[in-house]
């Protein structure tokens, strides 16, 4: 073969290579993915860098010529982290390296990366390269942090949840062995039953008569006080009061006459929050 001959398979092939480079070169570019090589010194120097790290507001001639060394753009709150992590991957000779960490834009925009490194060694073990792919994870982040932020606010809405049902437990346990009834009246006609306690039973009726609407509240005063309780009660809610204080007489299931004590307090502009002592 002649000398011509090798100098054109020569041309051959490295024609072949810089094709094989270019194709991918502009893959990595389309790509979100940036390649960094990088030399194993302070602040990783850029020995190549994709053009597409001009997504961070740099271009690649920053790196390559120095202006910008890529430790100068990761967080002053990550990097010691992450130089104290890529060491001790060196130190005990393992081959790569994934983190991450928060990088300032050309801009000065935080953004959230996952850089994902081979450490390049030669015969002897020395560290000689860094190869790294960097990707920016900023949308995974915030949605992780939204995520954790949502299992905490549901975790501790359900803590006050637990917390009020046993504070409820507790006050209804008090007022249940206790002569005082507690009701959740409708303001309108009778005075529809919401709540009612379970000592309602007492009166010879079962909370389920009241808040089924089989019996109205308003149907067991006494009809010769209903009038006045309806309307004494009517006036202080056009005065704007939030306290009632009044005696009458009920009649039990039995047809027993019982006189009652109403202390009633206003929770809403359509609710009344009542307490009946007997």
């Amino acid at each position: 073969m002649g000398f011509n001959q090798v100098a054109e398979s020569d041309e051959t092939i490295i024609d072949e290579v810089l094709e094989r480079q270019r194709i991918l070169e502009t893959v990595i570019n389309n790509s979100p993915v940036m390649a960094f090589l990088w030399a194993p010194e302070e602040d990783w120097p850029a020995k190549y860098v994709s053009e597409n790290v001009s997504q961070l507001g740099y271009s690649a001639e920053d790196f390559l010529t120095g202006r910008i060394m890529y430790g100068n753009i990761v967080h002053s709150e990550d990097i010691d982290r992450v130089r104290k992590e890529l060491t001790t991957c060196c130190e005990i000779g393992k081959d790569d390296f994934v983190t991450r960490y928060r990088v300032i834009t050309g801009s000065g925009e935080i953004l959230w990366v996952e850089e994902k490194t081979f450490i390049q060694r030669d015969e002897k073990g020395r560290v000689v390269n860094f190869q790294g792919i960097v990707r920016d994870i900023t949308t995974e982040i915030k949605n992780e942090i939204a995520l954790r932020d949502a299992l905490e606010s549901q975790k501790a809405l359900m803590e006050k949840q637990k917390a009020l049902l046993e504070r409820q437990r507790a006050l209804e346990t008090v007022i249940n062995n206790s002569s005082m009834v507690v009701f959740l009246w409708k303001a309108e006609k009778y005075w529809p039953t919401i709540y009612v306690s379970e000592n309602v039973r007492q009166f010879g009726y079962a909370p389920e008569d009241f808040i089924s609407g089989r019996v109205l509240y308003g149907k067991i005063v006494h009809p010769e006080d209903l009038l006045l309780v309806e309307l004494e009660l009517e006036e202080n809610c056009e005065e704007g009061g939030k306290e009632f204080n009044r005696q009458y007489r009920i009649l039990t299931a039995s047809g027993e006459v019982r006189w009652v004590c109403l202390l009633y307090t206003s929770d809403a502009a359509d609710d009344l929050l009542c307490v009946d002592l007997g």
